[in-house]
């Protein structure tokens, strides 16, 4: 009896024991399993809370120079008054649509108005990074692993940090402009026409350049887009003259159509573009000037515009030649696919940039969706890996490291001398260029190599697997 009470069970002899351990266990798993999903939801809310602190932080940089909300505020007053943007305030020089946008901030104070526009370019400039990763996905045949995203997102945060403080050591509103252009390439991708013509337009519409995107609209055979973009546009630029016709148009300006549009286009657009430049009360654009980042402003550093007129007009012409050349093939060897906009967009982008009469540094902001881009793709580039890596340490030197506080303000001048921001930028040019020629390389190999297929069929074979591009790219079946 004895030894066969010792053979017994463990669970018999000593229930209340054998319970407890079993009810530890439990809760020793179940806190593990609290701690792991506890730390699955913090994850994201300790990045959210992490940028919360680092805006708290930087906000008394931001108010430290408040000169977008004197200029943009005031420049709305002017239109609320009927008032000539130009002749009331000669510094704002951009689009009547603009100040149209800026009419809440009018009448608050100086505080309300930092405090409003610190959290509407925080919002845009978080939209850009978020449109911009979700754009450069959508180039890749695969998904990234978590791994993976996480490097894209460090690199291209790496990369483009300098130019997003840019933004808001200005009080700039270019990521305003670029996240309504990244929300209209966004829906491209997607096939939603009306959204992405829309979208472009207000960009556009906010500041000029982003005009670039309805002749690429076209040629994409978007059509239902392009139209979408040209009603849009032409009805946001004649806003400010449909709600507040010019007071004193007639006086001030009896040569032209007496509106705030036709005087834009009169006075700074045209000019800027080389159309009656001496109609231009203010050339902002106009001579050598270190902080013009474009290629009219590297080439103004080099030849002297105003005793070499010919000369500079000669070698801009050809550098903008040059640089449309480069890009509009580039964009034309790619199909006419959801997985091409993301190259196409960041071409786009860094010709708005380079063809700019005049480009600061906080319209660099821009380069996120090329940066992202080039990031996405060279995760998945079995064979140009080493060349976009030295791209974009380049671009990385020239465009981040020469104009870091770091290196010095008399090194920052020498870089900023020798256009190094604009070299940054055309460099991309050369990864761009070889992953496309690449894709066309792997497009041309495939297609020799595949079997012929009888003309009576038409179709593949069943038995055929699909060839891919090793390039990241699948080939068209366009």
């Amino acid at each position: 009896m004895r030894n066969q009470a010792y053979a017994a069970p463990l669970a018999k002899r000593y229930p209340v024991a054998s319970t407890g351990m079993i009810a530890a266990v439990r809760v020793v798993l179940s806190l593990v399993n609290f701690a792991e999903n506890l730390g699955r939801q913090l994850r994201p809310r300790s990045v959210w809370l992490l940028m919360i602190v680092a805006a708290a932080i930087y906000y008394p940089r931001f108010v430290k120079l408040p000169g977008g909300m004197e200029t943009y505020p005031q420049a709305a007053s002017c239109l609320w008054h009927g008032q000539m943007l130009q002749a009331c305030d000669a510094g704002f020089t951009y689009p009547p649509f603009f100040a149209l946008v800026m009419l809440p901030f009018a009448p608050m104070p100086l505080w309300l108005r930092d405090l409003a526009w610190y959290v509407v370019t925080l919002a845009a400039t978080i939209g850009s990074f978020k449109l911009s990763e979700s754009i450069a996905r959508k180039a890749l045949p695969a998904p990234l692993g978590h791994a993976e995203l996480c490097w894209l997102r460090f690199f291209a945060l790496l990369l483009s940090a300098k130019l997003i403080l840019a933004v808001f050591e200005n009080q700039a509103y270019d990521a305003l402009v670029v996240v309504a252009a990244l929300f209209g390439l966004a829906a491209l991708c997607e096939g939603r026409a009306f959204v992405a013509g829309a979208s472009l337009a207000f960009a556009a519409a906010l500041k000029a350049t982003p005009l670039i995107f309805l002749p690429y609209l076209l040629w994409k055979r978007h059509f239902t887009a392009a139209a979408i973009f040209g009603v849009v546009y032409a009805l946001a630029s004649l806003l400010p003259d449909i709600l507040f016709g010019p007071a004193d148009g007639d006086a001030y300006f009896s040569a032209y159509f007496s509106t705030y549009f036709s005087t834009w286009l009169h006075q700074v657009a045209g000019p800027a573009f080389g159309i009656n430049p001496a109609g231009a009360p203010f050339a902002f654009w106009d001579g050598a000037n270190i902080l013009n980042h474009s290629l009219r402003g590297a080439i103004s550093l080099n030849i002297d515009e105003a005793h070499s007129r010919s000369v500079f007009d000669t070698a801009l012409a050809a550098a903008d030649g040059s640089l449309i050349i480069v890009v509009g093939t580039l964009i034309a060897l790619l199909p006419r696919r959801s997985r091409s906009v993301a190259i196409d967009g960041s071409l786009l982008l860094i010709a708005m940039l380079m063809l700019s009469p005049m480009t600061s540094r906080s319209h660099y902001v821009a380069l996120l969706l090329p940066y992202m881009t080039l990031v996405a793709l060279n995760l998945r580039d079995a064979r140009s890996a080493a060349l976009g890596r030295t791209v974009l340490a380049v671009s990385f030197a020239l465009v981040t490291l020469a104009g870091n506080d770091a290196v010095g303000e008399a090194f920052t001048v020498w870089a900023y001398r020798r256009s190094a921001m604009v070299l940054g930028t055309l460099v991309l040019l050369i990864y761009f260029a070889a992953l496309v020629l690449q894709r066309q390389v792997s497009l041309i190999g495939n297609l020799a190599a595949r079997p012929l297929v009888p003309a009576t069929t038409g179709t593949q074979r069943a038995s055929e697997p699909p060839f891919r591009s090793q390039s990241g790219f699948p080939p068209s079946r366009e």
